[in-house]
């Protein structure tokens, strides 16, 4: 029985399912032969390698008869049968996916025999040297592979085969044109020996040759990683060369090299630098870069601006830092010839614009030209605070004197505190801003110098920039408080002597800023406020901390010394321990003298009178402290702590005694506990009834510096218990 297809082709006086169905069968096995001879074929080629001779193009035409079969096949289905196979949906599904698969068979074979063809074709171009025609069949094949796809490359084993040879063709390629621009351009020094340099072009391509060999390796990306090695030659070798030392430069006409040679090591001016340049740059435009390596369907491009695309901004930042930064003034006076050397400066910009080898905007030389009012500013706050950090690294001990000898009242009672031994006095006088004499490092004095140049260069420079050098001039200062100490700080706290040249650093520092300030505001005549004035409180506090911390320092030495026996009261009632108190009082004068000596010509009078002062009366008040806390002290170690006690208030005056002044008279305003030390003394050495009559019923000078409880405390300790005591006792209230 006949099917409903057919029954519908018999109403319709067209094709028959059978022959439809024959004629597609017929299709397949043809495309099979052919697939199969074309597999033989690349196969041969491209795998086992036998050499065989096929007839490429028959294979081609034939399939192109077989793809014209099957668009009429096709066709046929589409207009006739289709419309009329509404009821025959499975038999139909099944002539298209033959149909289909018939096609992509046929595309699969078409793709590789288009492979194998533009392989061929790129072989045979390379052999005859027609490299671009070459590149660009390389690139057809990478396309046709790319529309495979992924998928189907698996599938088909002598892909695999094609992309190898595809990959040694490529190669080779690229190896020979590399070779080629290699030759084209040489860099050749002979700086070790000869101190010269050559740069040497080959005329033995045609320039039509040259031009095609750039856009082929511009095609295989190829052309920028030569750029940038032949670039990294350029810059080292050459440009470093131009712009670090005079030069020579050779260049004979019609000549296809350039000779540099070394005059002088020394760095030029920039308008021989930038003559210098323009004429390598002429020179390789002239030769070889002035090319296209305009690519079809491309912007057109020239060889020299690709090579700037590479390496302008390395370029340009060579210039700056070679050329035009070394030439930024350092000094006001010299802004004049720095804006001629700028503007020759522009000037090689517009000839390297003109070459296309930089752009018209967005150049980092360019920027850096735009900037040049405020470079000179940024060059000499640069210098400033190089400078600055420079002398805050200095040592402290190189001092020189400063200030003026100032009178010294020395019945004044109402004296200063340490910590405000540098205050300002409330009543205004000749000697009010007055430094007082002093030893300083010389690196303050020099630091003081630069705060005044910093202000000569921003009255010079004008008003637009001095605000910028006034900031300068503050960060020089927050510096100092933050760099100094930190990097003296080992030396601050160990040494007694470079303490006190800190703290006199830091004093006269902070004294000189109150009149730079009046000297910024006067001279510069700011919009702004000019003034330093927040900052000098900091200052001090840095000198003052320091000073007193070394001070607690020296404290707690003498207190060690003097407490080095823990049972010190049970042990001075014997001759070994009164031995060895007098062995840690003379300690303590030793140490107090070592002390004199390194800061009675360092600080201020006063404020050494004031330290030392503070430091013997607290040696006095550890003994007073230890001698009333005794119970019992016999008659003989009383006596030798007598004889003792008369060592401290000998040598003890030698202290305020210096070369300027002698201040050992006045010993008792600057050691509290004087004047009790002496009564101590005497309680060691009188009798009962001495010490009654001094005490003279609480009005006497003995009640004057000891309470009731500590003279009736050492009675107790020197006496007997008798009679007598207790009658002494009785007085004392």
């Amino acid at each position: 029985m006949s099917s409903i297809v057919a029954e519908v082709l018999q109403n319709t006086k067209k094709l028959v399912k059978e022959n439809i169905e024959v004629k597609v069968g017929s299709l397949k096995r043809n495309l099979d032969d052919i697939k199969l001879e074309v597999h033989e074929n690349l196969k041969s080629q491209n795998v086992e390698f036998f050499p065989q001779y096929v007839k490429l193009e028959k294979l081609l035409d034939d399939i192109n008869d077989l793809n014209y079969e099957y668009d009429n096949l096709n066709n046929q289905i589409e207009k006739e049968i289709k419309p009329q196979m509404v009821t025959s949906v499975v038999e139909f599904g099944d002539v298209v996916e033959d149909l289909k698969r018939i096609k992509k068979l046929i595309t699969v074979v078409q793709s590789l025999s288009l492979l194998h063809q533009h392989l061929e074709k790129a072989k045979s171009a390379f052999s005859q040297s027609s490299y671009l025609i070459s590149v660009d069949s390389l690139l057809q094949f990478q396309k046709v592979l790319k529309d495979i796809g992924p998928e189907k490359e698996k599938n088909i084993a002598i892909i695999s085969a094609l992309k190898t040879e595809f990959v040694v063709t490529r190669e080779n390629i690229i190896y020979h044109l590399e070779n080629l621009f290699r030759e084209k351009i040489v860099i050749i020094s002979s700086l070790t020996e000869k101190k010269s340099l050559s740069i040497q072009i080959s005329k033995s391509i045609g320039s039509e040759d040259e031009g095609e060999i750039l856009i082929a390796l511009k095609l295989l990306k190829q052309l920028r990683p030569l750029l940038k090695e032949f670039g990294k030659q350029f810059l080292n070798l050459v440009c470093d060369t131009i712009l670090t030392n005079i030069t020579n430069i050779i260049y004979p006409k019609e000549s296809s090299a350039m000779d540099i040679q070394i005059i002088k090591d020394h760095n030029p001016e920039p308008n021989e630098a930038f003559e210098a340049l323009k004429t390598i740059f002429a020179f390789l435009q002239k030769e070889f870069f002035h090319l296209s390596i305009t690519a079809k369907g491309e912007e057109v491009q020239s060889l020299m601006s690709e090579f700037g695309s590479v390496i302008g901004e390395d370029f340009c930042t060579l210039v700056i830092e070679r050329c035009l930064k070394i030439a930024i003034p350092k000094k006001s006076k010299q802004l004049e010839t720095f804006h001629k050397k700028i503007f020759t400066a522009e000037e090689f910009c517009k000839f390297l614009q003109d070459m296309e080898f930089i752009s018209s905007s967005g150049s980092k030389l360019l920027n850096f030209i735009h900037e040049v009012d405020i470079l000179p500013v940024n060059k000499m706050a640069q210098e400033f605070m190089s400078r600055a950090r420079f002398l805050m690294q200095k040592s402290l001990h190189q001092i020189v004197g400063v200030g003026t000898e100032s009178p010294i009242n020395s019945n004044s009672s109402n004296a200063p505190d340490l910590n405000e031994m540098t205050r300002t006095q409330n009543g205004l006088s000749a000697a009010t801003f007055l430094f007082s004499r002093c030893q300083i490092s010389e690196s303050i004095k020099e630091l003081i110098h630069l705060l005044l140049e910093i202000k000569e260069e921003a009255k010079n420079i004008g008003p637009a920039h001095a605000p910028r050098l006034y900031y300068v001039a503050r960060n020089v200062c927050e510096l100092y408080c933050c760099v100094v100490f930190t990097y003296h700080k080992r030396e601050i706290e160990k040494i007694p002597q470079q303490t006190a040249i800190y703290h006199n650093n830091c004093m006269y520092l902070a004294h000189q800023l109150c009149k730079i300030s009046s000297l910024y505001q006067s001279d510069l005549q700011p919009e702004i406020p000019m003034t330093f004035a927040d900052l000098i409180p900091e200052i001090r506090k840095l000198g003052t901390e320091a000073f007193l911390t070394q001070m607690r320092n020296q404290k707690h030495q003498i207190l060690q010394l003097l407490q080095e026996q823990q049972e010190y009261s049970s042990l001075l009632v014997d001759d070994g321990t009164v031995n060895k108190a007098e062995k840690a009082i003379r300690q303590c004068l030793c140490q107090l003298q070592l002390l004199k000596k390194v800061w009675a010509d360092i600080l201020p009078l006063e404020v050494y009178f004031k330290a030392i002062g503070t430091l013997f009366n607290t040696c006095l008040e550890e003994i007073i402290l230890r001698i009333c806390s005794m119970e019992d002290i016999a008659a003989d170690a009383a006596a030798q702590l007598d004889c003792i006690f008369a060592i401290l208030l000998k040598q003890g005056p030698d202290l305020f005694k210096v070369p300027v002044i002698d201040k050992s008279d006045s010993v008792h305003f600057y050691v509290k506990r004087w004047f009790k030390f002496q009564e101590l003394q005497l309680i060691l050495s009188a009798s009962m009834r001495e010490i009654v009559d001094r005490w003279a019923n609480g009005k006497g000078p003995l009640a004057a510096h000891f309470t009731s409880a500590e003279v009736k405390h050492l009675i107790r300790a020197l006496f007997q218990n008798t009679e007598r005591r207790a009658a002494a006792l009785a007085k004392i209230r």
